[in-house]
């Protein structure tokens, strides 16, 4: 079957993103506009992927689990995982990777969680904006690690690969890569939303062959090259 996607989307836990990113207003836009299958990439957090998976499956919509890290390059890089628990056991590890520095929420913007009620029950103290202290082949080994998917994100934006480096390295190896662009390149490319704010959520960014809309599907359809930007 195909499916509509858009596989980056932060939620108010990103700090540059609006605290209106809670998970019944992002589920009512989603299904405005048709996208039933997803993926929560906040920056270096998976706090708040849970509670996006609980709502967004009220509403018919997947979510494969995910996050957006930055490596000590300052290159964003989109990961998905098999489970809730192996992201948010590699979102555990990635924390002690970012520098201890308390966020100031009128400076970066305000990192809040939040329950299925739409209501903020938390704030993230420790800055999520920062890089981590992992160079790009040490943030795959620990992808990796937890079963993982690397892909580079928005790669011709600022703090994507090409823009950081000028080029994409052939190691270490990733599994596909995010861009608006039309490459040159023996890997699948996917467009997303990106979206950070609910005006920016504007309708499914790809199309997907799968059987499940589950990780194994996700990962299949890159491996296939059955991924189609819309």
């Amino acid at each position: 079957m195909r499916f509509k996607g858009d596989f980056h989307i932060h939620t108010c836990l990103s700090p540059c993103a609006d605290i209106t990113m809670v998970p019944n207003e992002v589920a009512k836009k989603l299904v405005l506009y048709g996208v039933n299958w997803v993926s929560i990439t906040d920056h270096n957090s998976c706090k708040n992927v849970r509670v996006f998976e609980k709502v967004l499956s009220k509403y018919g919509i997947k979510v494969v689990p995910g996050i957006e890290s930055q490596s000590v390059e300052e290159v964003h890089v989109l990961s998905y995982f098999p489970s809730i628990g192996k992201a948010e056991s590699f979102s555990d590890v990635l924390n002690t990777h970012l520098p201890n520095i308390k966020n100031d929420p009128e400076l970066f913007g305000y990192q809040l969680l939040v329950d299925e009620e739409d209501h903020y029950i938390g704030i993230e103290e420790k800055v999520l904006s920062s890089s981590t202290d992992l160079n790009l082949f040490e943030l795959w080994k620990l992808v990796k690690n937890f079963d993982g998917l690397f892909i580079y994100a928005h790669i011709e934006r600022a703090f994507g690969v090409v823009k950081q480096l000028g080029f994409i390295p052939a190691v270490p190896q990733f599994d596909a890569i995010e861009s608006k662009a039309d490459i040159e390149i023996d890997k699948v490319i996917f467009n997303s939303s990106d979206a950070h704010s609910l005006d920016q959520l504007t309708g499914p960014k790809v199309e997907i062959e799968a059987l499940e809309r589950d990780f194994n599907g996700f990962s299949t359809a890159i491996e296939r090259k059955e991924v189609w930007k819309i």
